[in-house]
């Protein structure tokens, strides 16, 4: 598999929304440069970044740097192609997916054909994680030879756009998702909220329970009370539960968690700090699927709202789990009916 197709990761954006290198954020104590370029390293060969070298893998810088991704992927093909001595198609990779899986990687280089394969989310293309065929990307290069410096038109008849109901076996639509700002990042779970004190996150990475206990105690607390609900073994009348996944509308069910949270608050005034951290995606037996953070002066408030978030989120938020077990796979059994906080 590795042979077939080259990999080029891309690492050289401005991040101005960002205010700071996405290729140097942490998820789960690695880069999302070193994250991605491993992936591609994983599924593809030879594999090249496009930009500072963050990634650890060889790199190469687009002429003149900062000139845009069609101009970076060209320059990235052009070297591949000199290393190798042969054209091929290529995956490309922008380094902004913290959630992407090496399953999706290996599904764009088995694909059948000569052809590019984009995927599509939301009816929007994904040329940034797309494999590109060697036609496409000839074209590329006449394209900035030409002076243009857009994605819009790379891609020639022969291409072939995935919908998500094709690709999903391979990756949940959620893990195609970027990071583009800060507030990107806290809705994600990926790092804490840099103002205020509630932390409300839909997270398909692990959850960060470690660093939200950190981030909930204050001087001002004498209590910080933690719940974690981790994905057990068994069901009602289902043993060898071997495996959950985590669906959401992550608007509304971000929207429901702060108005729980919002509850809490209103029930009880002294309460500091609130994370309220919920996974999305697959998980395993003793995975963590939610986290419930809750900092006070006093115990008895942190462990009464801690109680009343952990239940009023199981009962109100629009969060459905899948289980598979031995024998079958179904939505989770004496599911609560969704009501208004």
């Amino acid at each position: 598999m590795s042979a077939t197709c080259f990999g080029i990761l891309l690492t050289g954006g401005a991040s101005t929304r960002m205010g700071r290198d996405k290729a140097t954020l942490e998820v789960g104590g690695e880069s999302l440069a070193r994250r991605s370029g491993g992936i591609l390293a994983g599924a593809t060969g030879p594999v090249l970044e496009v930009g500072p070298g963050r990634s650890g893998l060889p790199a190469v810088v687009e002429t003149p740097p900062g000139s845009g991704p069609l101009a970076a992927v060209v320059a990235g093909w052009r070297r591949l192609v000199a290393q190798a001595g042969e054209k091929r198609s290529a995956v490309v990779l922008a380094c902004d997916l913290p959630d992407l899986p090496r399953s999706l990687v290996e599904w764009l280089v088995a694909q059948p054909g000569d052809h590019s394969v984009v995927p599509v989310v939301d009816g929007r293309r994904q040329p940034l994680c797309a494999r590109w065929s060697v036609a496409d990307l000839e074209r590329a290069a006449a394209q900035l030879a030409a002076g243009e410096r857009s994605l819009r038109e790379v891609f020639g008849p022969d291409a072939v756009f995935v919908a998500e109901d094709a690709w999903e076996g391979a990756a949940a639509a959620g893990e195609l998702m970027d990071v583009d700002t800060p507030e990107d990042l806290v809705r994600r779970g990926l790092v804490v909220p840099e103002h205020g004190d509630d932390w409300i996150a839909l997270s398909r990475s692990p959850l960060q329970t470690e660093l939200a206990v950190r981030w909930a105690t204050l001087p001002s607390c004498g209590a910080v009370v933690t719940f974690t609900g981790t994905v057990r073994d068994h069901a009602d009348g289902r043993e060898g539960v071997d495996l959950l996944v985590y669906e959401a509308y992550e608007a509304p069910a971000l929207d429901r968690m702060r108005a729980v949270v919002a509850d809490a608050r209103a029930r009880w005034s002294d309460l500091a700090r609130v994370a309220v951290l919920h996974r999305l995606g697959r998980l395993c037996v003793g995975e963590s699927a939610v986290s419930v953070v809750v900092s006070s002066p006093h115990r008895q408030d942190a462990f009464a709202a801690g109680s009343h978030v952990i239940d009023t989120v199981k009962e109100t938020v629009p969060i459905w789990k899948y289980e598979q077990w031995h024998g079958g796979e179904d939505w989770g059994t004496r599911a609560q009916p969704v009501r208004s906080v």
